[in-house]
């Protein structure tokens, strides 16, 4: 077999035929990595500044308080402050609006629950859309919502209330924290299935919500059991049913609507993490392994679960299909309900 020889002529500098070839290659080297996309440079210095969780909802509220101790679980494990920053208002579409409109590198994130798909089907202008304006993180948890009255009103079962209403239709309200949340929603099913006119009051966010109950301005409010949990368990609320398909550990005296003879009335509140379209699917990942590890914690299971919410901590593609089939199961609700908000 015969040796082929190829020589190189010398660089312009006039050096040897090996330092010029030398210098081609370094050259093309450092070329191609300008033209190479540079997410492993953001996954690896990702964060180097302050990471903001964007709630949908008032302090005190359920996801509020989900959102604050994940955040400070959070800190040793980004290496950044972790803040936690309300924007309330229209159902969520606000906060939502905001973080949409955010840069998408993984600094500004939402932290919302149903109303995230739910929103676009009942708001004529809800200012964004939840699917083309975000990607999915993770599920955080799942967890009933809960009709609640002061211990001392006239209702001490569902059924109470509902004597009363079919008594005098439009004699009671309940408050909740937001139109289009999913105590509205849960308190809307239960209202059509039996049959009964109770007047809705909206807050801004479940902390005034229960605030005007405990002050006996509102008698009932129906509330993610995350924000009532804390009031029924020093004895300022109490609990008449829940919207779970069974009874909540923490509350096994509370029955479910299916128990009461609701069998439709089933809604869950599940809350998430969604970042901007366009973030990095490498700092997706990172946010996703960082918050499962805290989930994974047993003090922050037990946390979670004593304020009526469990955890869940799905993979981003599994949330994606999450969101997918709960916009499909708000269809149907909006449709049966006819829920339009002006």
């Amino acid at each position: 077999m015969r040796r082929i020889n190829v020589s190189f002529p010398d660089d312009h500098c006039g050096r040897g035929t090996n330092f010029g070839w030398r210098a081609v290659v370094t050259r093309f080297l450092i070329l191609l990595g300008g033209l190479l996309p540079f997410g492993g440079a953001h996954a690896q210095t990702y964060p180097a500044k302050p990471v903001r969780f964007i709630v949908i909802v008032a302090t005190g509220g359920g996801l509020d308080a989900t959102a604050r101790f994940i955040a400070a679980r959070l800190v040793p494990k980004l290496g950044q402050q972790v803040i936690v920053e309300n924007r309330v208002g229209a159902g969520g579409n606000i906060a939502a609006q905001y973080v949409a409109h955010s840069p998408p590198d993984g600094y500004t994130l939402l932290l919302t629950s149903n109303g995230h798909t739910l929103n676009p089907l009942i708001y004529a202008t809800p200012g964004y859309d939840p699917q083309k304006d975000f990607v999915p993180v993770m599920e955080l948890t799942e967890g009933p919502v809960v009709l609640v009255t002061q211990p001392n009103a006239p209702f001490k079962t569902l059924k109470d209330v509902v004597d009363a209403a079919q008594a005098k239709p439009d004699s009671l309200s309940y408050a909740h924290g937001g139109l289009g949340l999913p105590p509205h929603i849960a308190m809307e099913m239960f209202k059509q299935a039996a049959n009964v006119e109770i007047v809705s009051v909206a807050y801004k966010g479940a902390g005034p919500a229960v605030q005007d109950v405990l002050g006996g301005h509102i008698p009932l409010a129906m509330l993610s059991l995350a924000g009532a949990t804390p009031h029924i368990a020093a004895g300022r609320l109490r609990a008449l049913v829940s919207s779970g398909a069974t009874r909540w550990p923490t509350l096994p005296e509370v029955p479910t609507m299916i128990e009461m003879g609701y069998p439709d009335v089933v809604y869950l509140n599940w809350q998430g993490i969604l970042a901007p379209a366009g973030t990095p699917p490498e700092i997706v990942a990172r946010l996703q392994k960082e918050i499962a590890a805290v989930l994974a914690e047993a003090d922050v299971k037990e946390f979670l679960n004593g304020i009526g919410a469990a955890p869940v901590a799905s993979k981003p593609t599994d949330f994606e299909s999450m969101l997918k089939a709960d916009d499909i199961a708000n269809q149907k609700i909006v449709s049966k309900l006819k829920l339009k908000v002006d």
